[in-house]
């Protein structure tokens, strides 16, 4: 996206350009530019919002102010009538930066915010758990769905009624690949870490009991919550490693733990911890770093390396060697921090992640629902139901075509006095076919026409933003206005400018005057070993030799016998040119040791500059020539009028 550099009139002026005729008369109108109005109230914020408050009371100030914005509004109408708003460029930035500013609207903030606090709350508490899995397919058919619920209740029941116990059914019933053989441990568990309905029982689920099911995208679970216990924040460790690959002998087994516990004695005698851990770890990761670990809290590392880390009281204990599925450990405590309080930037935080979790969809879904409450959103079921006949098997192969649809010419649902119609539906059902086991055509429809109904909400509720909030159709308006604003100055000014090198000279050549020399000595600055050497220099200069000549012949002898520094000098270029502005040597001076005089060769009169030497200068005096002319021509082409009775009611009382 373009940035705002355009000028400081870009970054003030900004509002809503409405494009319609409206008399200067009417009390809401403050002035008309060409046939476009400009309302009070879109002046009048714009005056407010930009200047301080102890100038706004400024006549001198408000007549300013009042200009600058007419030359703005000048401007844009000419970008419009010029079409620059309809250039493919223009409407890709406009869209790229209207999506941007309308994701905070397309989520109900009261839900968001109590996902949040949620989030928070639940952070201040560890739970530890075990579960049982039977897995179950995402996209899995009614009937394998209602047998994999019946089979996780089934397996339930024989819990409470204390058939079975919830280790026992882990191992004999769980799917759970990593968990089934330790009785579905997962260990303590915080928000965040798992998914939003499993999270949801965790938390919900009293210290010894068993949830109902719960449904992920993993299958059905269940969840007995074992512990609870306050958060202990976060550590940060180091750590030695010797790594234990399966299928290893029981003799390198020992040998392992033998050079686990020597390591560990190496460190208990004082041996510094971190060189060990760069010579002989086996975690390269953290072994380049003496082994130190990135910031973890509770679920995030094998549990028993976690009860170690947590176990440690103060910076720089060390563990006793633990065992992990990955191997043999030493552990030092590097650092703790307890959880953190409800502050800004934990709320901040915490709100991106919430943002990017499955739990976001409550604060979607809840402005769903407001929506369709707001504007009256009703459907046809029926409408809906004559798809589950024209939905066939090459729907699951993605060969399915729009003209199975065609007949279907109803109406699905109305929301806001829009009409959303069957053969919508089925342009949707065409670019959201699927791969796979066909389960006909109502699984189909049922699964895609919620998706499709949120969807159409949700671009509906986009439409109405500049409808609903003010403050939306204003900062669309003022970056609407302001990439106008830029790319019209631009081709009319800025480019122009740059690239009208005929225009250029032409303008140079018109004010030559503007970009004169003063007068300048031409003259040389010699430095001398001695005076000797100043003197043998003189007699040269008296004999016509040039400088290079002079250097040659003092210096053949003694390279460092004088120096020269020849130039064209302004008056206070050179405080030793100054006092000698005229034709002729100076008088020797002592500088630090030697002798400097000048030879002043001769005074240029005052000339104009070339081009090239102020070609900067003069491209920027030419835009400036170029704006006041097309500023004139603007005028000319938007004739201003401007309501006297309303401008009073700008100043604030």
């Amino acid at each position: 996206m373009k940035k705002y550099f355009f000028s400081t009139v870009c970054l003030i002026f900004s509002g809503v350009c409405i494009q319609a005729e409206a008399q200067v008369s009417d009390p809401q109108i403050l002035m008309t530019v060409g046939n476009r109005p400009v309302t009070l109230h879109e002046f009048k914020s714009m005056y407010y919002k930009n200047l301080p408050k102890d100038s706004l009371k400024n006549q001198k100030t408000l007549n300013n102010y009042l200009t600058l914005f007419t030359e703005f509004r000048l401007k844009v109408n000419a970008a419009i009538d010029a079409r620059l708003d309809t250039t493919p460029s223009f409407r890709q930035e406009m869209n790229e930066y209207r999506q941007k500013l309308a994701d905070p609207y397309m989520r109900d903030t009261a839900v968001e915010n109590a996902l949040v606090k949620e989030a928070y709350n639940r952070m201040l508490t560890d739970v530890k758990a075990s579960h049982i899995l039977i897995k179950l397919a995402p996209d899995a058919a009614p009937a394998d769905t209602l047998a994999a619920y019946n089979k996780i209740i089934k397996i339930r029941e024989e819990i409470v009624k204390k058939q079975i116990g919830f280790e026992e059914a882990a191992k004999k019933y769980s799917q759970d690949d990593r968990t089934a053989a330790n009785g579905g441990d997962i260990g303590y568990q915080t928000v965040l870490e798992v998914s939003y309905s499993f999270e949801n029982a965790l938390y919900n689920t009293k210290v010894g009991n068993v949830s109902m099911p719960v449904h992920t995208s993993s299958g059905y679970h269940i969840i007995k919550v074992t512990d609870r216990k306050p958060d202990q924040g976060v550590v940060q460790v180091a750590h030695i490693m010797l790594r234990t690959p399966k299928g290893m002998s029981q003799a390198d087994s020992l040998k392992i733990v033998s050079k686990i516990d020597s390591l560990y004695s190496l460190v208990q005698q004082g041996k510094d911890f971190g060189d060990i851990a760069k010579k002989v770890s086996q975690d390269p990761s953290s072994g380049r770093h003496g082994g130190v670990l990135p910031w973890f809290g509770v679920g995030r590392v094998p549990a028993s390396f976690e009860d170690a880390a947590f176990g440690l009281k103060n910076i720089g204990d060390i563990s006793k060697p633990i065992r992990t599925p990955f191997g043999w450990h030493i552990i030092k405590l590097i650092g703790r921090k307890a959880p953190p309080s409800f502050n800004d930037s934990v709320k901040e935080s915490l709100s991106t992640r919430v943002l990017k979790d499955e739990r976001s969809e409550q604060s979607v879904n809840a402005l769903v629902a407001e929506v369709k409450q707001k504007y009256q959103f009703k459907e046809e079921p029926k409408a809906k139901e004559e798809f589950y006949k024209v939905i066939d098997e090459t729907y699951y192969k993605n060969k399915w075509t729009a003209d199975k649809a065609k007949d279907l010419n109803g109406l699905l649902f109305m929301i806001g006095g829009k009409g959303i119609t069957q053969q919508d539906f089925a342009q949707y059902l065409l670019h959201n076919q699927t791969n796979g086991e066909d389960k006909g055509g109502e699984f189909a429809v049922n699964k895609a026409y919620p998706k499709f109904v949120k969807e159409q909400v949700l671009k509906f509720k986009n439409e109405m933003l500049e409808k609903e909030y003010m403050p939306f159709a204003e900062m669309i308006a003022e970056y609407r206005d302001g990439i106008l604003l830029f790319d019209i100055t631009d081709k009319m000014v800025w480019t122009k400018a740059l690239k009208d090198t005929a225009g250029l000279r032409a303008y140079y050549n018109d004010h030559k005057t503007n970009y004169m020399w003063g007068e300048r000595a031409d003259a040389s600055i010699f430095t001398c070993k001695d005076d000797k050497v100043a003197k043998e220099i003189k007699k040269l200069i008296k004999e016509g030799k040039s400088d290079k000549d002079i250097l040659a012949e003092v210096n053949a002898k003694d390279a460092d016998a004088a120096s020269v520094q020849s130039n064209m000098y302004e008056k206070k270029d050179n405080a030793l040119i100054d006092a000698n502005w005229k034709q002729g040597v100076s008088e020797d001076q002592a500088v630090n040791g030697k002798v400097v005089f000048a030879d002043v060769r001769k005074i240029n009169q005052p000339m104009p500059k070339n081009l090239e030497d102020v070609r900067g200068m003069v491209t920027t005096d030419y835009q400036n020539y170029l704006m006041t002319q097309w500023l004139s021509d603007l005028r000319n082409r938007y004739p201003v009028q401007i309501n006297q009775q309303v401008l009073a009611q700008v100043m604030p009382q």
